[in-house]
């Protein structure tokens, strides 16, 4: 089965088994079909971030995660993909598994521990029946605690990787787009440590919106590419991308579609650092 009618009856299979922490997504980034954890299924992220797509965001406490049924429901669904993707491998028919979900992963005082599940539940496979990568999707909020680290050096353990949210050329931008208040300077600090840790991809989403009548374009390159001097030898690479989806946070409505050739100017200012750039329209 070809991977893209794969995902379409994996996310038929998903629904009829009612997973509460396991989900298909079609990754423009990853370059096809992922599978992600859900840590916070009752929609609490510790940001507010101007282009989220979940529903109902708000702040709150982590929910206590049931690991047990998320590894069951994380098996089961290699099961089913290693049963329907023939002739293809699954390490061929899936990009990840990759820690994402409704709120920021690493808050989640269970994170080690089901990184550590997941990490022996894919040794007792066969190498092809495994997904090609595993990511941590993150803010970087909380790169700072020992546990966070701790985990981070599993994940470089087994060639994994992380995606370190950076939306900002400055703070004024890290409040509007992020809605947080914590310092770039302190954020970019975080980005260091996590490069130290493991194999680190920046993430960035260029936001156009309409601000006091005209239309501006986050973050600001100069602050940007100023910001990103300090860490561009040791970050393996930038995964720009506009909004796609529609947010759900977007309550003024400001937001419009990055056009393709400012995306491009991004990457071409950026690629003179010297840094690996890949563009997702």
């Amino acid at each position: 089965m070809e991977p893209s009618s794969l995902f379409t009856a994996l996310t038929e299979y998903a629904g009829s088994r009612h997973w509460q922490y396991i989900y298909p997504v079609w990754s423009r980034r990853a370059g096809g079909l992922s599978i992600g954890i859900n840590l916070h299924p009752n929609h609490c992220c510790n940001w507010h971030c101007l282009y989220c797509q979940v529903p109902g965001l708000q702040r709150g406490p982590s929910p206590t995660i049931d690991s047990p049924q998320l590894i069951q429901e994380l098996t089961d669904c290699l099961n089913w993909l290693s049963q329907h993707c023939a002739p293809l491998t699954l390490k061929d028919c899936v990009q990840d598994i990759a820690f994402a979900g409704d709120g920021e992963p690493t808050t989640s005082p269970q994170f080690a521990e089901v990184l550590c599940k997941l990490i022996e539940l894919l040794r007792q496979r066969r190498p092809d029946d495994r997904p090609a990568h595993v990511r941590l999707i993150t803010n970087g909020s909380q790169l700072q605690h020992a546990n966070v680290q701790h985990a981070l050096k599993l994940l470089d353990e087994i060639e994994g990787e992380v995606w370190f949210k950076l939306d900002a050329g400055n703070d004024s931008e890290m409040l509007a787009i992020n809605d947080t208040h914590l310092p770039l300077s302190l954020h970019l600090q975080r980005l260091q440590t996590c490069c130290t840790l493991c194999k680190t991809w920046v993430q960035t989403a260029v936001v156009s919106r309409i601000t006091d009548g005209e239309l501006t374009t986050t973050p600001s390159l100069p602050g940007y590419i100023d910001a990103l001097q300090s860490v561009k030898e040791e970050i393996s690479g930038i995964l720009l991308y506009g909004i796609a989806r529609q947010s759900q946070q977007d309550t003024k409505g400001c937001l419009q579609a990055t056009p393709a050739e400012v995306l491009e100017e991004y990457a071409e200012r950026l690629r003179t650092l010297g840094v690996c750039v890949r563009v997702f329209q």
